[in-house]
């Protein structure tokens, strides 16, 4: 997915450099990273593995056998190599994945506006890698420090921005990531005062996986609370258990249902207003229309930014949002639903041709390995994937006999 989104950057960047950019910040990847990734799909060669949802291809056979497999999904039949480098998806994700699009489905059904939201940033040194020169000079010089950054928060819809919506302000922290400068007190902040009062009557907002979204208003007890609290949360709930069940018992029994009883602080907050929240899949961003939203201002501001200035950066942000109208995100949102259609019919065809595939491990390996879905949860302090995660394997397993690509996390 990521090299997809480097070669759609890449027909309209000026430069490598910019297309690299551009991809790290529509996929929240270091660019270090998308540049590993791009060398490295170069060098092995798969090209064809490496699809992207949404993209126009020829033919419309049916995949029905493994001998059309290849034609329908690019790949090519070829002697299998010890160094194997495949992708398998994990079956967690993609679950999450079919059940965002079978809720979203069913909200628009419904008549409900779907409203798009996200944070991002833009450097005041952010400017393009070129400049028009006579020859007689060397052009402008682009700082070398990243200087002041611009935090950006927004929603948006196939109507456009959400109007009074648009949060800007300076980040205070210095990390590479721009998520340490958002925690959940001023997210509510902007939800209560400049998100819900401006949202259609009875909206879906789509949100991703970042912990300020997704601060809980009610824990569920972890295997040091008192045995007393424990059988409070089961019988709140009104899930049986016996009287002479041991503490280990019960926390197992809690474990099996708390993700049903999960209740977020965002979701009761939009609920007293009458709107849903809906969670993107993990490692999706290429399902939010505003991603590309971002692309679009960071890629003005650069082609407008020759001060560095952080007002005037600031100022070609709300520029470009203004510029912005219902046209221009409706092909975004466009470009999302066919995306969301590509994966409908993907999911089909991995699960006919999967089954068609035996993978042998190395002899000296362990035949039987367990399944990577039935991980043991020990505490509440499993950690949640998060939008700024970047990890070659973090949507993927790794399976006997395969390896994955490397991938540098740094920034």
């Amino acid at each position: 997915m990521v090299y997809e989104v480097y070669c759609f950057f890449k027909k309209d960047a000026k430069s490598d450099k910019e297309a690299l950019e551009r991809t790290s910040e529509a996929t929240k990847t270091s660019v270090r990273t998308v540049r590993r990734i791009v060398d490295e799909v170069k060098k092995s060669g798969l090209l064809a593995v490496f699809r992207t949802p949404g993209k126009k291809r020829s033919g419309k056979k049916k995949v029905t056998d493994i001998d059309s497999f290849d034609q329908t999904l690019g790949f090519r039949w070829k002697k299998t190599e010890n160094n194997r480098k495949l992708l398998i998806e994990k079956t967690n994700i993609r679950f999450l994945r079919i059940e965002f699009l079978q809720k979203i489905k069913k909200f628009r059904e419904e008549g409900r506006p779907i409203i798009y939201t996200d944070e991002s940033y833009v450097d005041s040194s952010h400017a393009s890698t070129k400049a028009w020169t006579d020859g007689s000079t060397q052009g402008l010089k682009k700082p070398i420090s990243k200087g002041q950054r611009l935090v950006i928060v927004h929603a948006g819809s196939e109507n456009g921005f959400v109007p009074n919506a648009l949060l800007l302000f300076k980040a205070g922290t210095k990390s590479g990531d721009y998520h340490d400068n958002m925690n959940y007190e001023n997210y509510e902040k902007w939800l209560r005062s400049q998100l819900m009062p401006n949202l259609p009557p009875n909206s879906v907002v789509i949100v991703d996986n970042a912990s300020y979204h997704n601060k809980q208003s009610e824990l569920a007890p972890t295997s040091n609370t008192k045995k007393s609290d424990m059988q409070k949360w089961l019988r709140d709930r009104d899930i049986q258990y016996r009287e002479n069940m041991l503490k280990p018992e019960l926390y197992n029994l809690i474990k099996l249902n708390k993700d049903l009883h999960k209740k977020f602080s965002v979701d009761n907050i939009l609920a007293e207003n009458n709107h849903s929240v809906l969670r993107l899949p993990p490692y999706h961003p290429d399902l939010n229309p505003i991603e590309m939203a971002w692309a679009n201002i960071k890629g003005y501001v650069s082609s407008k930014n020759v001060t560095w200035n952080f007002e005037k950066v600031k100022e070609l942000v709300n520029e470009k949002v203004a510029a912005m109208g219902p046209s221009e995100w409706a092909k975004l949102c466009k470009k999302v639903k066919e995306i969301e259609d590509e994966y409908i019919k993907s999911d089909h065809v991995v699960d006919v041709v999967t089954e068609q595939f035996i993978i042998f491990a190395d002899d000296d390996s362990e035949s039987d390995s367990d399944d990577d879905d039935d991980e043991i949860d020990d505490d509440d302090e499993t950690t949640k994937p998060t939008p700024g995660t970047s990890s070659a394997s973090a949507g993927f397993d790794i399976m006997e006999g395969i390896s994955i690509l490397p991938v540098d996390d740094d920034d």
